[in-house]
């Protein structure tokens, strides 16, 4: 799992991080809401640990432009020396998923990010070899994708590809995410590469509402496989 860590108290972030790295998890860290939101932006994570007090932006105003501005579905951890009803309430309301209040033990902190993974499906998806989204199975140990249970010829890109959309479907990922990880690119250049690669995946995997599934196109931004309710099927149209 890997996480992203909101803290201007350099020394508690030290901490924090000691602690993450010898949980095993791989860890960013962002001083303020400008550096964090920008590892947000260029990265994908699977959750995000918050602490309220923050240059910049509040630790709940970047909660909210996460959760609203860019459609981010992570879990969230906030962290806070502010423990009235109010403001857990508050930071709940605005799309927290769990509250600590400091000072902050290493023990509780990291129980409560094993019930968060556990809780979005993040808890032991590294460990499983099939990873099935609708009638699509990501076979990782013989680095394959089948269709109802047919193997589909995807090119050494477009299956790097859509096994980085599967392995982190409901998660927002970046155009310059996909470049970096897919293509080796870290400076900028042409997204269109990116959009033509994903209209592929989702032909030949026939990713369509249809499957209950779609991968949704953040305008300026980059994608999220997602599921949708049987009633909305209907209602979403294809994405090429």
């Amino acid at each position: 799992m890997r996480i992203c860590l909101l803290e201007d108290d350099l020394a508690q972030a030290d901490m924090v991080l000691g602690w993450l790295q010898e949980a095993g998890y791989s860890a960013d860290h962002g001083p303020n809401s400008r550096e964090f939101l920008q590892h947000m932006k260029e990265n994908s994570y699977d959750l995000a640990i918050l602490d309220w007090e923050v240059p910049g932006m509040s630790g709940v105003d970047v909660l909210e432009h996460l959760r609203n501005a860019l459609e981010w579905e992570g879990m969230i951890l906030f962290t806070t020396q502010r423990d009235s009803e109010t403001d857990v309430a508050r930071a709940l309301h605005a799309g927290a998923d769990d509250y600590l209040v400091k000072p902050l033990r290493k023990e509780e902190m990291l129980a409560r990010l094993v019930a968060l993974a556990r809780r979005s499906g993040n808890g032991n998806a590294a460990d499983n070899e099939v990873i099935n989204i609708g009638p699509i199975a990501l076979h990782r140990d013989a680095q394959q994708i089948t269709v109802n249970n047919e193997p589909v010829k995807l090119t050494a890109k477009d299956f790097q590809l859509a096994r980085y959309m599967i392995e982190h479907a409901g998660k927002l990922v970046s155009r310059d995410q996909l470049l970096k990880t897919i293509w080796g690119i870290n400076e900028t250049v042409n997204t269109r590469t990116v959009d033509v690669h994903m209209s592929r995946i989702r032909r030949k995997l026939g990713i369509t509402p249809e499957i209950g599934y779609r991968i949704k196109t953040i305008y300026q931004y980059g994608y999220r496989l997602e599921k949708i309710s049987a009633d909305a099927t209907e209602a979403v149209p294809s994405e090429a």
